[in-house]
């Protein structure tokens, strides 16, 4: 237990999962029915949808970018996939194109941000703009009902797994460990944390940084893209003004969790715990009928903690992170990072 004890401390998430803890026994002491499985059940599916999208933007702010559009392209590929089905198209089709049109959405913020030298906050800016225009038009501005789409419905979103586990649950520990395979143990995940650590190195390294940049982007929205149609299938009805603040809600997730804004630092593992602190928070607040006008507040204070207190650990870290940069930056065997 000692050895397990220093290890979770050593572990760079360690303070966040403190907190995390922290947090739920305090909404346990306070309500009765926090620690019910049927409650913690439903906190887990609440931060399945935003937690997927958290877990790309983790890999897009690694490399030193973030995405605005990404709340508008949840709603868009929502939107897209029941005005495909009312025309005719079959549910497994639409949601294959819908998914399609998300990722373009990220190619277009890549090639903005890489290629038009546009700075990513006004790129994307751009884009959530347009795409949200798109999804009222699609829309006609009003609510679209899914309906029963069959089984692929179920496995979408809208079924539950041995009849008690959400299916948007599943999805949600798939993609986290898909990621955490990806960035962790891949070359990929390398280029990723060389692009944002230091991108003038990982240049001279041989890492086509463009390229990276575009995949993340691509990554991003088609990961928004996904996390709608799995919100759309379980609640079977989407709105033209669902998503908004999504984006800013997956970035804030990605910080609490210990991803630094200025790149090259992070962790998917983090990222879970960033999105799952904050449905922890929107739930124990319901739970304690706390003034809706105040939940907001407090989920930007908590936001606020998290920065304040991700700029001083990077502070600390100082020249032991700056080391670890420099031995990013080292080109690696020919084989390892190819071009």
């Amino acid at each position: 237990m000692k050895r397990l004890l220093r290890r979770l401390l050593r572990m760079r998430e360690a303070g966040v999962l403190l907190a995390l803890i922290l947090i739920m026994l305090f909404f346990g002491f306070y309500t009765s029915t926090f620690f019910t499985a049927r409650n913690l059940t439903n906190v887990l599916r609440q931060s399945s949808v935003l937690g997927i999208m958290a877990m790309a933007v983790t890999f897009l702010i690694i490399s030193g970018e973030f995405d605005l559009s990404i709340g508008s392209t949840f709603a868009f590929t929502a939107i897209v996939s029941v005005v495909m089905m009312e025309s005719g198209i079959a549910p497994t089709l639409a949601f294959l194109l819908a998914l399609v049109m998300a990722g373009i959405i990220g190619l277009m913020n890549g090639f903005l941000v890489t290629k038009a030298k546009i700075p990513s906050f006004i790129a994307t800016l751009g884009t959530m703009m347009v795409v949200r225009s798109l999804v009222l038009i699609s829309s006609a501005g009003r609510p679209r009902v899914l309906g029963d789409r069959g089984l692929i419905g179920e496995v979408m979103g809208g079924g539950t797994l041995f009849g008690t586990i959400p299916v948007p649950i599943v999805w949600l520990l798939v993609v986290v460990g898909l990621s955490w395979v990806l960035l962790s143990k891949t070359t990929f995940g390398y280029k990723v944390y060389a692009t944002g650590g230091n991108i003038q190195a990982a240049k001279l390294s041989g890492i086509n940084t463009d390229r990276i940049k575009i995949i993340n982007y691509s990554l991003t929205s088609f990961a928004a893209g996904f996390a709608g149609i799995i919100s759309l299938c379980f609640l079977r009805m989407v709105a033209p003004v669902q998503g908004a603040g999504y984006e800013l809600e997956a970035i804030a997730a990605s910080v609490i969790g210990g991803t630094a804004l200025s790149g090259g630092i992070g962790s998917i593992f983090g990222a879970f715990l960033g999105s799952f602190i904050l449905a922890v928070i929107r739930n124990g607040l319901v739970l304690m009928r706390t003034n809706p006008y105040l939940q907001n507040g407090v989920l930007g204070a908590v936001i606020l903690i998290a920065v304040v207190v991700n700029v001083r650990l990077g502070a600390a870290r100082g020249s032991g992170g700056r080391r670890v940069q420099q031995s990013a930056a080292k080109k690696p065997p020919e084989e390892e990072i190819g071009q």
